[in-house]
């Protein structure tokens, strides 16, 4: 049953909302010619820019590749954690009993898994697609016979947890059996039931506009596992609506969603290594499965902002002191050839030209 008290409503001029039209025009204009698919602006809960490429509407969906760490992952680390379920510091072999043996695993907690310090060594290698990729890697991409025993029991540990930076997706799939093995006494047995029931139906955003794990789960150790590191398909408002009831502290319309300290812990520096900065990639610190701008690392952007993002920048910026929410689907933004790495395309071409176009606060 949707319970939720707000809906998006239509599009209303920029300039309503303290923005200008002609830079929103133009961020619009070149986020098109980047192969962007669909793009909504947001600012003080009205939509001020909606387009999608030819042949897409409003409802319809995009894969959100590894933006489903911060839309699946961090949202359900969250009510994991703010209904005690499991803490930030426990130990992951509590819920994870293969690991409770294992020298290096069974030091990783579960701040470590949500924020790539864990040590476990990612499943990708730039140069090979991923699931043409050979032993473990390549059977967490095919998920043969499932993603989550590959990424438990095969990948390595490249570093003392804790003690540096690697972006891990087997780290987060062993995340997502943690937060379900910690949901066993709870009313909701598995992530996605978690979210529906949890999440998207009190915001009201129905089952027809969201789905998770590429669609299926898996049934290891007598738990329903969902990929938490990517295969989720949303339709933009509905990233919107998760943006919203973060930026809201957990708040809907009056209604307590999550509490408003889970969502400040989730939000704030976790403490952990910051990644490497190569110019051209400016990637940002860690918060509990967001990405957050508390360094200033983008330094045109309010240091409040926080982020999830995937290949090909799918992307959901949020910066509260602007009161702004941005969604945006498609292709790669930056250009390798030009020194534009991951995150310096996004940060250029997509998070600089629309908070510019905001001229009232």
């Amino acid at each position: 049953m949707l319970s939720s008290g707000f809906q998006w409503g239509e599009v209303v001029s920029p300039e309503s909302q303290g923005m200008a039209s002609a830079r929103l025009e133009g961020a619009g204009r070149g986020l098109a010619e980047r192969g962007t698919a669909a793009l909504l602006v947001i600012r003080h809960d009205r939509i001020v820019q909606e387009w999608q490429a030819p042949g897409r509407g409003p409802s319809d969906g995009h894969y959100t590749a590894s933006l489903a760490k911060a839309l699946v992952g961090g949202m359900s680390l969250l009510v994991a954690l703010s209904d005690g379920c499991l803490a930030v510091d426990d130990a992951a072999c509590q819920y994870l009993p293969r690991w409770r043996e294992h020298p290096e695993k069974s030091r990783i907690t579960v701040r470590h898994l949500a924020t790539h310090s864990s040590g476990i060594e990612d499943a990708a290698d730039d140069d090979t697609p991923h699931e043409d990729l050979p032993g473990w890697k390549g059977a967490f991409w095919r998920r043969e016979p499932d993603p989550f025993t590959p990424a438990m029991e095969e990948a390595p540990v490249l570093f003392p947890p804790g003690s540096g930076y690697h972006y891990s997706n087997p780290g987060m799939a062993a995340l997502a059996y943690v937060v379900t093995a910690s949901l066993k006494d709870s009313p909701q047995r598995d992530i996605l039931s978690l979210l529906r029931e949890r999440i998207m139906e009190p915001i009201g955003v129905a089952g027809s506009e969201w789905n998770i794990g590429y669609g299926r789960a898996y049934r290891v150790d007598g738990l329903d596992l969902y990929a938490n590191w990517g295969g989720g398909h949303y339709t933009p408002r509905a990233v919107a609506s998760v943006g919203r009831l973060m930026l809201r502290k957990g708040d809907w319309e009056g209604r307590r969603i999550v509490p408003g300290e889970w969502v400040t812990r989730m939000l704030s520096h976790a403490g952990m290594p910051t990644p490497d900065r190569p110019r051209g990639n400016p990637q940002p610190a860690s918060g509990l499965c967001w990405w957050l701008n508390c360094d200033g690392v983008w330094p045109s952007i309010p240091r409040d902002a926080f982020c999830g993002a995937g290949a090909g920048n799918q992307s959901l910026l949020v910066i509260p002191s602007l009161d702004l929410i941005v969604v945006r689907n498609g292709a790669l933004l930056g250009d390798p050839s030009q020194g534009e790495g991951f995150w310096g395309g996004c940060v250029k071409h997509l998070f600089d030209p629309i908070v510019e176009a905001i001229v009232e606060s």
